[in-house]
């Protein structure tokens, strides 16, 4: 895949190429020249099989998709990872409280990039039909597999559409399902699924994909095991939970997959290469950081420029709050007490005089405390805090080949606040992200364009499926399961009691006493394992939670936006340039755009 990925800025070149000359009959297209691309004469080889599906991948990277917009745009918005350092962008904050609107180009390109994406797919599975008719027989397990990557990613695309345009329930709307490459503009023109169907389309591509990439031990493409853990996941969602609990017992029994340990889990969200395409994951976009050719504000490009929005900012010599990029975000200050912070915000712990300002001794030992001893203090917080999150003046960030602290989301000289962002010194905490975040300086450094990959599906997810599933016949199992993904975040083996073990389902967890996860530990290692992984809006979504988060979250941009919820927002507005070119009269929009 580290090899698809170099290449993928001349692929997707290729991939547009052959889009624009697939279906076309002009006669000078008919002239069997081996050194064009034509419809007659390609794919004839297996390099340029691999082509069509190295297009698919790239799509991954594509600046409406994970590439940019998907995070920041998008799911950091609804779940409240996040919450917004601008304060000038009123339709951003509409994306956060529960008023998006239909004419926001934030919430269009995902649209775009993933039909796109769908396309690439279409296109190389009928590539690879097509090639089998004249490739040699010791090619059919590589063409297979070919195959099996292109229809996993389709199925992988569709899944990403349904999360965010498809309404939840499941006689509800879905999305429009394309399986082949369309011939017309009439063609084009396609209804909106149910969301049942949309996610029988998405069944049927995982499982048909599951069966072409057996054998395929390629870590870096997608694996058989990639299409079962979705597949586990896809009859979740889908409410079918006796075929979700086959394929979650055989990814646990059979994948040999295993919990990597705390630290490496720590190092997984970097960028860092030792601790990706670990035991754990079943499915990553592979990203790299591109510091010669970066493009940060299109495709193609080989990684992801997502973390420009959420860039932490850092204390520069002369003691000024410098931003690493954009730096638009920063966590939003209800995920600390969630994960058990409850220490008073660091401004309130200052000594000294004009420039001189320092943090009290005894607060700065009472946090290297906290941060030595994660987990063995009652008082202290969930571990994952430090994994999800960079706490301001201890964590710190590479400038230029230096540490620098990490400093809080605000501008000016970093123990001061400006009044006209609306944080006081009393309250505002103002930590940054961490998962997802380039840590080795900033990102001008490398075209704003980062290497750190993104997960798709891990171990955790799949024990604490099964968990859910268990949770009605069998508690003490689910319990269990639930306790391995806990321990772990504990330094605990995953395998052993340990003294940190939930005693119950409905045991209390670090969450506050008013959440609604304050005494439930499924929901809560969900919460607190994928933070940060762009999973949780999928889980608010199908579990009807968007009111009980809005009441937890409750404001973003410093009290400028009151989050106030509507079930419409489930539903992220389908982009009105699509009802312009889809003349079907199923294609209807979502309510209350």
């Amino acid at each position: 895949m580290n090899k698809l990925i170099k290449t993928i800025r001349y692929i997707l070149l290729i991939a547009v190429i052959l889009i624009s000359t697939a279906r076309c009959k002009d006669s000078y297209l008919e002239v069997q020249d081996p050194n064009s691309i034509s419809e007659a004469n390609f794919p004839t080889t297996l390099t340029q099989a691999n082509l069509l599906v190295a297009s698919v991948y790239g799509v991954q990277h594509h600046w409406g998709f994970y590439g940019h917009y998907w995070l920041g745009y998008g799911m950091y918005c609804l779940d409240h990872t996040i919450d917004l350092q601008w304060r000038g962008d009123d339709s951003w904050i509409g994306i956060c409280t529960g008023l998006a609107q239909a004419t926001d180009g934030k919430l269009q390109s995902q649209w775009k990039a993933l039909y796109r994406g769908i396309y690439y797919a279409n296109s190389a599975i009928e590539g690879m039909n097509k090639y089998r008719a004249i490739a040699p027989v010791a090619e059919k397990q590589k063409i297979d597999f070919f195959e099996g990557e292109a229809t996993f990613l389709r199925g992988f695309y569709l899944w990403h559409l349904q999360s965010f345009y498809g309404q939840p329930n499941l006689d509800g709307m879905g999305v429009p399902i394309i399986k082949s490459v369309p011939t017309s503009i009439v063609s084009m023109s396609v209804p909106r699924a149910t969301t049942q169907n949309t996610y029988q389309a998405i069944i049927s591509d995982f499982k048909r994909a599951a069966g072409l990439l057996k054998g395929q031990t390629d870590i870096h493409r997608a694996t058989e095991w990639s299409a079962k853990a979705a597949l586990a996941k896809t009859y979740l969602f889908a409410g079918k939970n006796d075929s979700a609990k086959i394929y979650l017992e055989d990814c646990i029994n059979n994948s040999g997959k295993s919990l990597v340990s705390f630290n490496a889990y720590k190092n997984m969200f970097n960028g860092n290469t030792q601790y990706e395409y670990n035991t754990e994951s079943f499915y990553e976009i592979g990203n790299l950081g591109d510091p010669v050719n970066g493009n940060s504000y299109g495709s193609p490009m080989t990684g992801s420029t997502t973390s420009m929005l959420y860039a932490p900012f850092y204390v520069a010599a002369d003691g000024s709050r410098t931003a690493m990029s954009y730096s638009n975000q920063y966590l939003h200050d209800r995920n600390l007490p969630r994960f058990g912070y409850n220490d008073v915000p660091p401004l309130t712990q200052l000594e000294g005089s004009g420039t001189a300002w320092n943090l009290k001794q005894s607060y700065i030992d009472q946090q290297n405390s906290r941060r030595l001893n994660a987990g063995k203090q009652s008082d202290g917080p969930d571990p994952r805090l430090w994994v999800s999150a960079l706490q301001p003046l201890f964590d710190s960030v590479k400038i230029a080949g230096v540490y620098r602290k990490v400093a809080q989301a605000e501008f000016g000289k970093w123990y001061t606040l400006d009044p006209a962002t609306l944080n006081f010194p009393g309250t505002f905490y103002g930590w940054g992200a961490r998962k997802y975040q380039y840590l080795d300086g900033t990102l001008l450094e490398t075209r704003n364009v980062a290497g750190y990959n993104f997960y798709f599906i891990r171990l955790p997810d799949i024990y604490l499926m099964y968990a859910e599933i268990l949770s009605s016949t069998n508690p003490t199992l689910a319990l269990e399961y639930i306790n391995k993904v806990h321990r772990r975040a504990y330094g605990y083996a995953p395998n052993v009691v340990s003294p940190v073990d939930y005693k119950s389902l409905t045991d209390r967890t670090k969450a506050p006493a008013e959440d609604h996860l304050a005494n439930n530990p499924l929901l809560y290692e969900r919460w607190a394992e994928l933070f940060g992984e762009a999973r949780w809006w999928e889980d608010v979504r199908r579990l009807n939670l968007g009111s009980k988060e809005a009441a937890f979250y409750k404001e973003v941009a410093g009290g400028k936006g009151k989050i106030t919820w509507r079930n419409e927002h489930y539903a992220m507005p389908i982009p009105s340039i699509e009802f312009e070119s889809n003349t079907d009269p199923g294609m209807k929009q979502n309510p209350g755009y």
